[in-house]
Formats: C-alpha cells, sequence, structure tokens
C-alpha cells in the first residue's frame, strides 16, 4: 500500500499576476514517518531563521531552505507524480477551480497506474465539506474505469501532516522549472514524473 501527499502550485486564475501554468504533484512514499522527520530536521537546522514559521512553504521560505529539505527528502527516499497545466492552452472554464479539479484527478490517475492502492491526504485548500466533496468526487471520477483499486481520501492541513510540506517543496520545485527559474531540480529529477496537459 503506498501513502500519497498531494498539493499544488500556481493558481487558476487567468488574470494579471496569475501563472500560466497549474501543478498538482503527490509524493509517494511507503513509510511517510522518515519524511516527517526531514521536515522536522530541516526545521532544526535553520533554527531562528524559522522560529517564528509555522510550517515549511517553499513559494515564503528561503531558496536554500527548500534545497535542504528536498535533498534530505531525496536521501530518505520518495517518488512522486508531477502534472502541469499550461493554462495557456486552455479556456478558462466558467468554474475556474475545475482547473484545480482536473489536475488533481490526473495526477492521482497516474499515480494510481503507476503505484496501485492509495491512502491520499490532500493538502486541505477548501474549509467547507461541500467543496471538499466536490473535489472528491472528481478524483474519483478519474478513475471509475479502474476497477478494483482501492483509494482513500483525506483531507488535512499542512501544517499538521508534514509530507504535505515535501509535496508542497515538489509542487512548487516543478512549478518554476517549468517557468525557466533557477531551483533545486536537479535534486529530484530522477524521483520525479512529469506529465504534462
Amino acid at each position: 500500500m503506498a501513502y500519497g501527499y498531494l498539493d499544488e502550485s500556481g493558481d487558476t486564475g487567468y488574470g494579471t499576476g496569475s501563472s500560466d501554468v497549474l501543478v498538482a504533484a503527490v509524493v509517494v512514499v511507503g513509510h511517510p514517518h522518515r519524511l516527517r522527520k526531514a521536515v522536522t530536521k530541516t526545521r532544526r537546522s535553520f533554527g531562528r531563521l524559522l522560529r517564528g514559521a509555522v510550517e515549511l512553504k517553499a513559494a515564503h521560505d528561503a531558496p536554500r531552505i527548500t534545497e535542504r529539505l528536498l535533498t534530505r527528502a531525496a536521501e530518505i527516499g520518495f517518488q512522486a507524480v508531477a502534472v502541469v497545466l499550461d493554462k495557456r492552452n486552455v479556456s478558462p472554464p466558467e468554474d475556474l477551480e475545475d482547473l484545480y479539479r482536473i489536475v488533481c484527478a490526473r495526477a492521482v490517475r497516474e499515480v494510481l497506474e503507476r503505484f496501485g492502492d492509495l491512502f491520499l491526504t490532500l493538502d486541505k485548500r477548501y474549509t467547507t465539506p461541500k467543496l471538499q466533496a466536490r473535489l472528491d468526487q472528481a478524483i474519483r471520477e478519474g478513475v471509475r474505469d479502474m476497477p478494483g483499486v482501492f483509494l482513500e481520501i483525506r483531507h488535512q492541513e499542512s501544517e499538521r501532516e508534514k509530507v504535505l510540506q515535501v509535496a508542497d517543496a515538489v509542487a512548487w520545485t516543478v512549478h518554476q522549472h517549468e517557468q525557466g527559474e533557477k531551483v533545486p531540480w536537479e535534486v529530484i529529477q530522477e524521483r520525479v514524473v512529469v506529465v504534462r496537459m
């Protein structure tokens, strides 16, 4: 049984200042506690610099913090699938959140095809049960034609589930790399399958 942790980078908007791509990344591990320790050790190693932070967040942390976290995580071992949606190739849907649902559903399908049965933890993007249920439904519809696969979905705050902070770092790194930014891509390159939509 695999454990998957999904987070995104980018946004669903089309206005000025919106990102060109939206990335959903799923970090897959057999023993999540090891990656939780990587987060804890990274926080300790930056002591004062992270004193007021409730969690590691790649978009806000110094690049060396994200690189240290990804290096530790890669040494421990994980696999990941990142789905990249180039919004420049897609007309905006009526409900922009449909873009998020689409990339999440595709990412989960790609993980199930590669790793089989999955306990999936999603970063808690939505606080209302109705929106959580719509996301769960979109994911389940995306794998409806895969009979016999086991998929359990839960939503969790990333400050509580440390492996989601690793997923955040992976998603952010893929997102930045796709836009040509200098990031520690080489640290995780061999561990991440990138699927472009």
